[in-house]
This record gives structure tokens, sequence and C-alpha cells, in this order.
């Protein structure tokens, strides 16, 4: 017997009465409705191989109720493509209507097979039965017409249709796990395994949220969500597709994250990323779990992961879950997705930055790959550039970057992935000397190179999720500058994950882990001694620091273990309560600690409210507890921070929301007036978030964010603000679906400037020959506003049959000159902007066979 899950959901409405006396009001629109359906055969080989599938179809639907036309949308091979568009040719439907008037239309139909059950003999057993409501999400209506599939333990598959109330019931089911599958039209996919009991009825409500369409363009199409889980008090996920449509970004997912709530403008130029007033040292990026050094490539113009291959990018400012440590600041997952199967695809992507690559597809029905690469090719014509203006500086930043997966699914329940990475950084600045032979003193060199090799395997089980992962591989950065420093590190690292999720009730989840860092190396490093950096005007090296340091060290080890558990209970159906602990062990300092987390979140229909405590720990940088280079008394640093907010589901499409917090820091390793390390600074940070999205799914989507903030840090004496505290943030971006391919977008930004420190005056001092500055309050003025538009134009077509898309990006389109820095004459009498990176154009070309 074969089986099928299929989707198709449509509102019913009723002609509005204002009296027996009063004439009738026109007829409200009603889409089509199944009436005739038409099970699809199976493909043997498929059958045989147990495989699955959903084949996204569609359907142009005549007056009368025919099929006039169908195609697929998402092919998926295997014959299912063919069976699923054979099958829906002969359906019939209930045609559309307009003004009471029946009219042709057009629409978007999943069509689902599972595999045919394994026949089991009948037992005399004492049945249960499973009875529900499906809501939607946004505003509690109930859902007709959706079909629920429910499937036993054992293979057998139950399906019925929720009738106008919403509601379905499933009769005489054995007593046992099942899983409840549901595929709503327009709205995200839904699954839960519930517990039957013999000679109960099991009641259940499940609410499904919206989802997005997507357009059949190729990698082209839009999704991204902005929502908030149980397990996290804010976590701001975007989604790959949308995010090469932001202006400004370049087409990369991960350059979106600047422009969320809660995140600050860095200095152009600089990779880094500011979570809500933190260090970019307190934060901290991972790759499928495993942390990564840095997140873009040096310059900060793309990051070191090809976009194409990300499945979302997951955003935790604060309050995140203890499944993450290690950190004070803020937590950046990306989430590499799985390579596709229905054939081989092969993307190009070439600008005037650099150029990218990927191929992907089956290898065969369980083994499937991906391939990707980029290379910067600013190098071919800066120094062109550079001569042409005789510039008296030649400069050559090269970046690469590369990834490469295999992904074997052996059942439903099994999946292994080999996962390789890597990024390289070069950058050989030499300044033009007078007579003409350029030496080491005219060179500043900086070399940077990771590479990584992962393993993990996912493993399921009615009710229990385990994910094993070990990450390892090589990091180096190397600088040499002007013969004056030299310094580097050469390291292996080790990361090795295992975590579990259980559903132990209906009322109770459990997750729990554990979480192992291991890193062997040397550090080495022979120049002046290295000042504190945030909160010291004086930051550059001046002549009466050149006493020369020199650190060796050779073969250091850091070894941090960590295990956290975390439990979520829901004693009421709106309310969910999680609570959680991680301890971690850091070698380094020879030091435990113990981080315990809450929160919760209650659901008031449409409207969330939320809130949160956790503790979090932080060691040292690796180099900061050297002998010779750091302080090896050095301890962990600590963070409170505390969070209350509230989200609103004003439609399907647009949100809100509105979230204060408060951090407080605590043992920040500050400098000492002996130039040691000390565990003596204090830091305080409080602020506000707004944040509005507008969903795609029509012509328009667009998201508006407002941070409003205050950091501050005590360096042991009083308070100051951060060097990069910024008061306002205000993020606008938006895009626009012209018709015809066309499409086109813009990000403004509008940000306090950073705080600095005002020169006062000067002095001479004959022992070094040089003017000094005298400086006023650190950090007590603050630079001009900042503010910037973003422009990207794309057209997308075809060319035989395959999707391609022209694009020309704008960064600084009115070519703002915003102030970065100062620079001041050699007595500091006089003085001159530095303004940031000025228009940068990126037009380039993208297609897909």
């Amino acid at each position: 017997m074969r089986h099928l899950r299929s989707t198709l959901s449509a509102f019913l409405f009723a002609a509005l009465v204002t009296g027996a006396a009063a004439r009738a009001e026109p007829a409200p629109p009603t889409p089509p409705s199944i009436t005739t359906f038409v099970e699809a055969e199976y493909p043997a080989a498929a059958q045989e191989a147990g495989r699955e599938a959903s084949v996204e179809l569609e359907i142009t639907i005549g007056a009368d109720g025919k099929v006039i036309d169908a195609r697929v949308v998402t092919p998926v091979g295997d014959g299912f493509d063919e069976a699923a568009l054979a099958a829906v040719e002969q359906f019939v439907f209930a045609p559309a209507t307009k003004d009471g008037q029946p009219i042709a239309a057009r629409i978007r139909y999943r069509y689902t097979f599972t595999p045919k059950p394994k026949v089991v003999a009948p037992a005399p057993v004492i049945t249960g039965r499973i009875e529900g409501t499906i809501l939607s999400r946004v505003d509690g209506s109930a859902m007709s017409s959706v079909m629920v599939v429910v499937t036993g333990a054992d293979g057998s598959v139950y399906r019925v249709t929720t009738d106008e109330s919403g509601t379905f019931s499933v009769d005489d089911l054995p007593a046992g796990k099942y899983r409840i599958a549901i595929d709503a039209l327009d709205h995200a996919a839904f699954a839960q395994d519930e517990d039957v009991i013999a000679g109960e009825a099991a009641a259940v409500t499940y609410r499904l949220s919206p989802a997005t369409t997507r357009e059949d363009t190729g990698t082209y199409g839009a999704k991204a969500t902005i929502e908030a889980p149980v397990r996290e008090i804010t976590r701001r996920t975007l989604e790959g597709d949308e995010l090469t449509k932001i202006a400004g970004t370049r087409g990369d997912p991960l350059r979106a994250v600047e422009l969320l709530p809660g995140v600050a403008r860095p200095p152009s130029g600089v990779g880094m990323l500011i979570v809500r007033g933190s260090s970019p040292e307190d934060s901290q990026v991972f790759l499928d779990g495993a942390p990564v050094r840095q997140l873009y490539h040096m310059g900060g113009l793309t990051s070191f992961v090809n976009g194409a291959l990300l499945k979302k990018v997951d955003l935790f400012p604060g309050n995140f879950s203890a499944r993450y440590g290690r950190k004070i600041g803020g937590i950046i997952e990306a989430e590499l997705r799985d390579p596709r199967t229905d054939r081989f695809h092969a993307g190009l992507d070439l600008n005037m930055i650099d150029v990218s690559a990927i191929a992907e597809g089956p290898l065969s029905d369980r083994w499937s790959f991906a391939l990707g690469g980029r290379r910067s090719h600013i190098d071919a014509w800066i120094g062109s550039l550079l001569r042409a203006t005789d510039t008296p500086v030649a400069a050559t930043p090269v970046y690469t970057d590369w990834q490469a997966m295999a992904v074997y699914k052996a059942d439903a329940n099994n999946k292994l992935r080999v996962i390789g990475y890597g990024s390289t950084d070069r950058l050989d600045v030499v300044i033009a000397n007078p007579s003409g032979a350029s030496t080491n003193r005219d060179r500043v060199g900086v070399d940077g190179t990771f590479h990584r090799l992962r393993v993990d395997w996912t493993r399921t089980w009615p009710k229990l999720e385990q994910v094993i992962s070990v990450t390892g591989g090589t990091n180096r950065f190397a600088v040499n500058a002007l013969e004056l420093v030299e310094g580097g590190v050469d390291n292996l690292e080790v990361f090795g994950r295992a975590d579990w999720r259980a559903t132990l009730s209906k009322m109770v989840q459990l997750s729990w882990g554990l979480d192992i860092q291991h890193a062997q190396g040397d550090l080495w490093y022979e120049g002046p001694h290295v000042p504190q950096g945030e909160g010291n005007p004086n930051k550059m090296f001046t002549r009466d620091r050149f006493d020369t340091q020199v650190v060796d060290e050779k073969g250091a080890v850091w070894f941090r273990p960590a295990a956290y558990a975390e439990t979520t209970v829901t004693p009421v159906k709106a309310l969910a309560l999680t609570a959680g602990v991680r301890s971690d062990y850091f070698s380094d300092v020879s030091k435990w600690t113990v981080d315990p987390r809450f929160s919760a979140r209650y659901v008031l229909g449409a409207t969330t409210l939320k809130g949160g405590i956790g503790h979090f720990s932080q060691p040292p940088k690796e180099e900061e507890t050297m002998k010779g280079f750091g302080n090896p008394n050095l301890t962990v640093q600590q963070a409170m921070h505390y969070s209350l907010g509230a989200e609103h589901q004003l439609n399907e499409r647009v949100s809100f929301g509105l979230e204060g917090y408060y951090k407080s820091l605590d043992q920040m390793i500050v400098e000492a007036p002996s130039q040691m390390k000390e565990n003596t600074g204090h830091g305080r940070i409080y602020g506000a978030e707004l944040a509005a999205r507008w969903q795609p799914g029509g012509a328009f989507s667009g998201f508006l964010s407002y941070t409003l903030s205050r950091s501050e840090r005590n360096d042991g004496d009083a308070w100051r603000l951060f060097d990069y505290d910024q008061t306002h943030i205000l993020t606008a971006s938006s895009s626009y679906k012209l018709g015809g391919g066309w499409e086109v977008g813009g990000t403004f930004r509008l940000v306090s400037g950073n705080p600095e420190t005002p020169v006062t005056g000067s002095v001479y001092d004959a022992d070094i020959d040089a003017y000094r500055p005298l400086y006023g309050a650190v950090n007590s003025a603050r630079s001009t506003t900042f503010h910037r538009l973003d422009l990207r134009v794309e057209k997308q077509f075809r060319v035989g049959g395959y999707p391609v898309a022209g694009y020309l990006d704008l960064q600084n389109a009115y070519n703002r000159a915003n102030r970065e820095s100062t620079d001041y004459s050699f007595d500091y009498t006089q003085r001159s902007d530095i303004p940031g990176l000025p228009l940068i154009p990126s037009l380039g070309i993208k297609g897909e066979i």
C-alpha cells in the first residue's frame, strides 16, 4: 500500500450579511481546494531503498477546477518528480473564486512520498487515541483542511485531515511512540513525537509558524527569520538565501550580522564584531559548533566561508545557552548546510574584489559532496592603481579560503559528515625608499592561515538526538614590521563535542554534553613592550619604549574541558522555564568555573514575554599568561548578564521586538602602572534594543533596528567610556522586487561617533628628540556621527535554462568621508582627519548550472 503526505491548506470565507433588508456585499475571494486526490505511484527503487522525498510543484488550475498545467519547482530525482507530476495532473479542484465567480489560479503544492511500511500481523492490543488541534501561531486561528500523518514505530501510517475547527483524531492506535508530521501550505513543516497510552486519549495542540516563499531562481531565493526559541533569551537567526541580497555586504551572509540590533559598527577595514558593548575578544565565532579565530579576511571585506554553503547564522548577543562558554560577550554560530542531492550543481561568482566557485551533488544514493573556494584579485590591480597615483606605498593584499564536504546518510536516523575548511590572508606593504632599494626596514608583512578537518555523526532515536564531533587543525599567524617588531603563533588545535537532547515528557526536555578544547604550539615575539590597547590614548610604540622584549615559548599547552546540562520545563502550555549550568576548567590558570543560567518565556497570544539571568566566565588570552610576556598569575574574567523583553507578531510577515539588558563585568584584565597585566578592571554595559521585521513573501522585505547603549570601564581608578561605546545605532535595510527579474535594495546606518581622548597640548622631550602629546580625560570626547548608505541592484535572468544574475553593490554610495581617526603634526599643534573607506563599487555576475 502506497502512502503519501501532501499539503494543501486554504482559508474558507463566509459571506458577510448585514441584515435581511440590507444589500449583500460581494463575496470575498476564495482559493482553490482539492476535491479529487490521486495517489502517485511510488518509484520502485526508491521504495526498496526506503527513501523519502518531497516534490514541490506549481499547479495552474482552470476555472472549471481541472489542472491546466503543472511543473516541478524543486526536482529531487529518482523518479519522484515524474510520479508526482503524473498524479497532480489528474487532480480535480473546487476552483478559486472572485466576486462569487470561478477563476483560474496558480498555487504551490508539496507532494511528499513516504515508503511503504512493513506489514505487521495484527496482535490483540488495548488501543489508545490521539486527538489534536492545529492553530496558526500568528493569530491562533484554526487551520482546516491540513493533512496530518501519524507514523508508528513499526512503520504503520495513518493519515487524517483537520476539520473546520482545526481538529483531528486517530483512533485504535496500539500503545507506543508515534511521529506526528504536518505539512500545511505556506507554513513551516512540523514534526513532533507523542506517546500513546493504552486505554487513554492523548490530547495535543500544535501551532504552526508561517513559511516564506522562494522563487524558482536557482540559489537566489529569499528567506530570513528573526525568532527566539526557548533555550536562549535572544537568538537572531539569519538564513543564507536572503542575506546574499542585503546591500553593503557584497552578498556575504556573515557580514549581515553587523546590521543586527546590539552589534556596534567596527572601524572601517577592521574585521571585528562588537556585541552589546563588549570587547571584540569577548565574543566567539563558531562554525558548526567548533570555534574559529577569525570571522573575516584581512580588511573586513569578506568572511572566511563561502556564503553559498551556509544554512543559517545565529547571533546570541547575551544570556546564551549553557551549551556555549569561555566568553562573556556574545556568540555567533554559522551552520553549514548539507549538499544538494537532486543533481549536480556548480556555481560561479565573479566581482571586482574576488572570485568564488562551488560544486555539489550526489555521489550515490547515500553519499553527497560539496566543494567551494575563493580568491581575491585585488593584488592584480591595486599595484597599478598605486603607481598611477604616485603613492609611495605598495600593498599586495591576498586572501583565499576553501571548503570541502562529504555527507553519508546511512538511513533516516544516521548521518556522517566529513568537512574541511581553511583560510589564508597575506598582506605585504612596502614603503618607498629614496635610495630606490627597499629593505626589511621598509616592509610590513602580515600572514595568517588556518586549516580545519571536522568529522561529525548525528544519530536520532525517538525522543533523543545525539551529535558527536571532532575538529582539528593548524593555526599560524606571523607579523614583521619595519624590523622593529617580529612575532607570531604556530599551533595545533583540537576541539571535541558531544551533545545530547532528549524529550523526557510533554513537559520536560533535557540537553547535556561535553566540550573539550586542546591546543599546543609555539609563540615568539621580539620587539618593544606591547601596551594596553583599549582605553589607552597612547597605543602606538614610541622611541622610549624600544627596550627589546624577547619571548620564545615552545610547546605551550592549553587544555580546557567543559560539561553542561540544561533543562526546559513547560508546566503550562504558555510558559517555558529553562535552567542550565556549565562547568569549565582552564589549565593555563589552573581554575575551575561554574556558571548557572536561567531564562523564562511566556506566550500571550501573538506576544511573548521573556527574561533571563546568567553567569559567564572567560579565561585570559593564551599569550597573556606566558612568562616574559604576560602574567602567569592571572585568573578568569567574569560577567553577569540580565535581560528582559517582549516580542510581538503583528501578522504572518511583520514582527516587533523590544529588549533591555545589563551586563556587569568583573576581574577584567588591565595593565597596571608597572606594565604588568592584572585582574583589577571592572565594566558595566546597559541598553535597549528595538527590532522590527518585514518578512519576505511579497515584493517588499526589510528590517529596522535601533540600539541605545552605554558601555563603561574602570581600570582601577575611575569610570570611563569603552573605546567602542556607541550611544545610538540605527540601521534600516530593505529590498524590493520590481518584476522582470529586477531587485533593488538599500541599507542605511546612522551611528554615534566612537569616544576619543582629546590632545590638549604637547611638550618637547630632549631625551628622545620629539614632542610628547598631553591628553585630556580618557575618552572624554567623541568623534563625528557616522552615516552611510549602501545600495544594491540585481538583475536575474536565464541563459540556456540556467539561472544567472548580474549585480552592483555600492558601499558608501554617496562617498561620505566618515572620520575614523586623527593625524597630528610633529608638535601636535595641527590635526587632520583620517577618513574611512570611500565609495567601493562591486560589480559582479554569478550563475549556476
